[in-house]
Formats: C-alpha cells, sequence, structure tokens
C-alpha cells in the first residue's frame, strides 16, 4: 500500500501507512524506507528525502545502493540537477559504489545541465569502473550528447553498441533531429527498418520532430500519414502536437488551424501553447484570437500558453483581455516560475536565477 501511494505521488497518506506501522510494532524494511525516499525526491522535496534518509541511519539501517539509487533517479526526474550530482558525490564518500543504474540514472542529468564536461567525466568514469556499456547506458549517453549538440561522440557510441535495441536506434535519430541533421536522421530510419527493427510510437515522434527542426514540413506530412497507412500505428497527442508545431515553426498558421480543428482528439496544453506562440510570432493574431474560447475552457496547468495568449492581448492594447487572462491565472492557481541559466566556468556549474528583480547566483557541484 505505501509503495502504492508512492508510485501515484499520495505522499501523505504514505507517511500516514509508514507511521502507523510503527505504531502497531512492524519495522519498515529497507524496501519500505527506500519507496518514501524516491517518492520525496520525485515530488522535488530533496529536504524530506535527505530527512529520510538521516532518520534511516539513525534508525539502524544503513542506506544502500537502492536507497541512493532511488534519491539520485528522483532528484533527476524532478529536474534537481544539482543536488543529483551533490547526493552523488555524497554516495561515493559513503563508499557506495555506482552501478549500471545509477550511471543510467544521473546522464540526463548532465544533458539537462547543458555541460558536456559532467558528461564525459561520467563517460570515462564507466570504462574506469569495467562497466558494460549496456543498450540502456549506452541510449542514455546518446541523449546526452545529442542534448550538448555532440553528434560524433554519440555516434561513437551509438557504433560500438553490439547488439542495438529500438531504444538505440530511436536515440540516434533523435540525435540527428536534434542537431538538425535531417538527412542522417532519415538514412537512419530507414536503415533500421531495412535491418528489421519496426518503428514504434517513440520512433514518430523522432522523425517528426526532425521534420520540424529541419523546416521540411512537406516529408513531415507524409510521414504522419505513413504511421497509420503503412505501420499500423495510430497518431498520439504528441504526433498530433509535432505537427501543429511543424506548421507553426514555418509561419504556415491557416494550416496549423485547420489541422487543430480536425484533430479527432482534444486540444492539448502543448498544442495550443504552439499554436498561440506560432500567432505570436508571424503576426497572426486573428488565428489566436479565434481560438481563445476553445483554449479559456481548457484546464491549463501550465502558464505557457496563458503567457502568450496575455502578450497577444498587450500587443494590440487590449489591457482590459490582458485583466482578464491574469484573473484566469489567479483563479486557477497557475503561476510563472522565474527563469534561469545554467553557465558554465572551471570545475563548477552556477545557476542564474532570475527572481523579483534581484539576480542570485547559487554555485555548483564539482567532480
Amino acid at each position: 500500500m505505501i509503495c502504492g501511494f508512492c508510485n501515484v505521488g499520495k505522499i501523505e497518506q504514505a507517511l500516514v501507512l509508514f507511521e502507523r506501522m510503527k505504531v502497531e510494532g512492524l519495522e519498515p524494511n529497507e524496501f519500505t524506507w527506500n519507496a518514501m525516499i524516491s517518492a520525496y525526491a520525485r515530488l522535488r522535496d530533496s529536504s524530506k528525502a535527505f530527512a529520510f534518509i538521516d532518520r534511516m541511519k539513525k534508525e539502524g539501517f544503513v542506506p544502500d545502493l537502492i536507497a541512493w539509487n532511488a534519491l539520485i533517479s528522483g532528484l533527476v526526474q524532478s529536474h534537481e540537477v544539482m543536488e543529483a550530482f551533490k547526493v552523488f558525490q555524497e554516495m561515493l564518500v559513503s563508499r557506495i559504489q555506482p552501478n549500471q543504474v545509477t550511471i543510467a540514472a544521473l546522464l540526463p542529468a548532465c544533458g539537462s545541465a547543458d555541460s558536456i564536461k559532467w558528461g564525459r567525466e561520467i563517460h570515462g568514469f564507466i570504462y574506469r569502473k569495467g562497466f558494460d556499456i549496456n543498450v540502456f547506458i549506452a541510449s542514455a549517453l546518446i541523449d546526452m550528447y545529442s542534448k550538448v549538440g555532440s553528434v560524433k561522440d554519440a555516434q561513437n557510441v551509438f557504433n560500438k553498441i553490439p547488439c542495438k535495441n529500438i531504444a538505440s536506434w530511436n536515440a540516434m535519430i533523435d540525435c540527428y533531429g536534434k542537431c538538425g541533421m535531417v538527412d542522417s536522421s532519415m538514412d537512419l530510419f530507414k536503415k533500421m527498418q531495412e535491418e528489421g527493427l519496426q518503428p514504434n510510437e517513440v520512433t514518430f515522434t523522432c522523425i517528426l520532430s526532425a521534420c520540424s527542426h529541419s523546416g521540411s514540413v512537406q516529408k513531415g506530412l507524409e510521414i504522419f500519414r505513413s504511421m497509420k497507412e503503412c505501420h499500423g500505428i495510430e497518431p498520439s497527442m504528441q504526433h498530433y502536437a509535432s505537427i501543429v508545431d511543424l506548421f507553426c515553426r514555418f509561419g504556415r498558421m491557416v494550416e496549423a488551424y485547420e489541422f487543430i480543428k480536425a484533430m479527432p482528439i482534444q486540444v492539448t496544453e502543448s498544442i495550443a501553447g504552439a499554436f498561440l506562440s506560432g500567432c505570436n510570432v508571424h503576426g497572426r493574431r486573428d488565428l489566436a484570437k479565434i481560438m481563445v474560447e476553445e483554449i479559456m475552457r481548457m484546464q491549463l496547468k501550465g502558464p505557457g500558453g496563458f503567457v502568450t495568449l496575455s502578450n497577444i492581448y498587450a500587443a494590440d492594447g487590449k489591457w482590459d483581455e490582458v485583466g482578464n487572462v491574469r484573473r484566469v491565472m489567479k483563479e486557477r492557481n497557475v503561476h510563472k516560475k522565474p527563469g534561469f541559466s545554467w553557465l558554465e566556468k572551471p570545475a563548477e556549474i552556477l545557476e542564474w536565477k532570475k527572481e523579483k528583480g534581484e539576480n542570485n547566483m547559487a554555485s555548483g557541484f564539482s567532480m
């Protein structure tokens, strides 16, 4: 039950059961502690996750590799990049040797910090420890290198995988797409099929994203239509969002609008945000206003769509409408988080945050 509540984010209910166990004379085991630690980490509540680690120690348990992995994985999933690196460092200091699960969990943090230095150090660590680079670690390495634009490193990892699975091919196709190498992405897409692997939903998300980054509108539409016709895959929300993004990036706003109206699925937050941003960038505020009623009926949870809509009204000097949008945001408890940037210095990463007119620089992690 505790694990079930943790998995769906109901940490308070899990905590009640955890304390009830102790009251009734049942001591939690390592699995129970790990479930609680991981849940708090996923909810971006690192202070409580660390508090549970300390409490675990006080009650005679030594946090094992599973506990450390749970904490690192949770922090990375919640984008607490610097905390994840600090935990990794503390883990090494505690003489707990990381395993392949640790590495696979930590590599996405290297990409999200936009620092190739840390990724290469982790890559080197893999070789120093003699870890086999299985398809999961290899795919994570490719993804990490793609995020920092190091295509050659990603290619080297991909070429050395002895038995590639669909995740490996998808990671490399996505890498080419993110780096604007749409022809290479298409060639790999064809080669994958020639070697007997059938594309899945993720493959099509990657290849459509490649088309979007390169401006290959017609090619993207052909691939989208082929999903169901040639591969029997029903397009999902991500695929529809990719086509809307493809139209909007290159100013084909009328086609984007018509595509949205003809979709068999409900307009989602990502689709609404892409369309409104496109309208704003390409000066089609008329189309944005047509979509306003439908967008306002949606229970948007993110601030992006609201902020773009507010900016569109502000550009037209319609301050009453700006006020209405802000009022709806307040009623739905939607807040725009302060932006931040990563700045890399030798041996450390600095996080620059913009908050209430102040510049805050937080020191990072040294490996």
